[in-house]
């Protein structure tokens, strides 16, 4: 496994890490403050997140495979990966709060601040010997 992809990998789990404490720390405030239908509902919201940081990571490492015979294939595959990661949010909401009937609100606040965890991982690329 090259140095890029180990480093990747790290980070996406360091960042699956993060979502996870963010959506069970918003999951317990709802939980005290509004009761188990929002907690739910935010835990859901949490869900989504952390399933599409693992769909990116998934992608980006297709996308490496696919880059090492052929870099625009790389690209193409990066770029469906987006949008795929776009749909699959955008339907699971749907699902959640058409189908599910689960409280949007909660959904919307706690995948917003899992989404937050981008913002707090720091990536090491030192490369070490």
């Amino acid at each position: 496994m090259s140095y890029a992809a180990k480093v990747m990998r790290a980070t996406v789990r360091r960042v699956l890490t993060i979502q996870l404490s963010i959506t069970l720390g918003v999951t317990a405030a709802y939980l005290a403050a509004e009761g188990a239908h929002a907690a739910q509902s935010a835990f859901y919201g949490g869900l989504i997140a952390l399933f599409a940081t693992w769909l990116m990571g998934w992608r980006i490492r297709k996308a490496a495979e696919a880059a090492a015979q052929d870099a625009n294939q790389g690209a193409f595959v990066i770029y469906a990966g987006a949008v795929q990661r776009f749909l699959v949010t955008l339907v699971l909401m749907a699902l959640g709060m058409g189908t599910l009937k689960l409280a949007p609100v909660a959904i919307l606040v706690c995948y917003a601040l899992a989404q937050l965890a981008y913002a707090f991982n720091r990536v090491d690329t030192k490369l070490r010997t």
